[in-house]
């Protein structure tokens, strides 16, 4: 698998942990997900976007 499909996989599973976070489940469907992602409650929960850090101080060299 490719780092790009890796980091893809691991996105939306960043985002299904938020929504079962926030709503004691996972969703049940990806649309599911994206309309609860355009709500107030969504955008909160996904205000800030992780970011690649190394313990060097290097940032965004993936």
């Amino acid at each position: 698998m490719s780092e790009k499909k890796k980091a893809e996989k691991t996105q939306a599973q960043i985002l299904c942990d938020f929504f079962e976070g926030m709503k004691g489940r996972q969703p049940k469907s990806d649309r599911e997900l994206n309309e609860w992602l355009a709500t107030d409650e969504g955008k909160q929960a996904t205000m800030f976007e992780p970011t690649l850090i190394s313990r060097w101080g290097e940032t965004g060299h993936a």
